[in-house]
């Protein structure tokens, strides 16, 4: 296995979008040429590389690499971002992946290949898994995509700046979780059930139960690992639908109720507070402007 060394990178994006399934999707099982990450918004994906079944939800990413066999298929209503990438190329002009994509039998998913290794300054060699929990590389994606599809001037240097930072987001955070692994692992379940329910009134206590700790002790390891105490992260969970909610012309009131929050005013307070806009100012600004 080629060890890559973060400071030799020179990732070049090949291709970016942000889609919504409006079927269910099964894309077979395939070989491509290069690197894919695909971080699941919402909804539900399933892996297959080799003998292992991955089930993917709101938050996660898969990763795979050229000459790895892989099958992936998504339910109906799932919205992900797909990035195929380059470690290292003299050109930062993208080469789109889909010419060089070879479709294969059930049959022939082979064997697991071993993890790619990235090596980083005073830390030892990193493994990506095919499976990972990046917090804050939505962002880093959103704007890749964003490039990828303007082509402004200087778009793939843009891109291949934020790909190096994605990339070492991802490095950094296996390498932290080496310390807190056994922790992550053990709020995974209260982490899981507040995405996939953010309405509801989730008390610490019914948290704390899903992951077997006091909660106490379960508040101070989620701040440890997340950064956020339970009931913050379940607020930004909400804002995080919100946002696109009200890009999609939803009613305040509706939505205030429908996401969980007690009244319009202390929704539009924790918007502003999370956001730096109240809902009205940010449906103003993500809408079209005018010819």
């Amino acid at each position: 296995m080629t060890v890559r060394y973060l400071e030799d990178l020179l990732p070049t994006v090949n291709f970016a979008s942000r889609a919504i399934t409006q079927t269910p999707v099964d894309w077979g099982i395939r070989i491509i040429p290069d690197c894919q990450i695909v971080y699941v918004v919402s909804g539900r994906a399933e892996l297959c590389i080799g003998s292992a079944t991955y089930a993917i939800g709101a938050g996660e990413c898969v990763f795979y690499g050229p000459e790895q066999p892989y099958g992936l298929s998504a339910s109906a209503g799932t919205e992900y971002y797909s990035i195929h990438f380059h470690w290292k190329s003299s050109s930062s002009m993208p080469v789109h992946p889909a010419f060089y994509i070879q479709q294969l039998d059930r049959n022939q998913l082979g064997e697991s290949r071993e993890a790619p290794k990235i090596a980083i300054p005073d830390c030892n060699e990193i493994s990506l898994p095919p499976v990972m929990v990046v917090s804050g590389i939505e962002l880093l994606f959103a704007r890749i995509v964003k490039e990828y599809e303007m082509e402004k001037p200087g778009y793939t240097v843009v891109m291949r700046s934020l790909m190096m930072q994605a990339l070492t987001l991802i490095v950094r955070q296996i390498a932290d979780s080496r310390t807190s692994g056994t922790q992550r692992g053990r709020i995974d379940p209260a982490v899981h059930a507040m995405q996939e329910q953010p309405s509801r009134n989730w008390a610490v206590s019914e948290l704390a139960a899903l992951c077997g700790y006091h909660p106490i002790h379960f508040s101070k390891l989620f701040k440890e690992e997340i950064g956020l105490l339970p009931k913050q992260y379940i607020i930004a969970e909400r804002i995080k639908l919100a946002k696109r909610a009200l890009l999609q012309g939803e009613k305040l009131d509706a939505l205030s109720e429908r996401l969980g929050f007690t009244s319009i005013h202390y929704f539009s307070h924790q918007f502003k507070k999370t956001t730096g806009l109240t809902p009205t100012e940010f449906r103003m600004n993500g809408q079209p402007k005018e010819a």
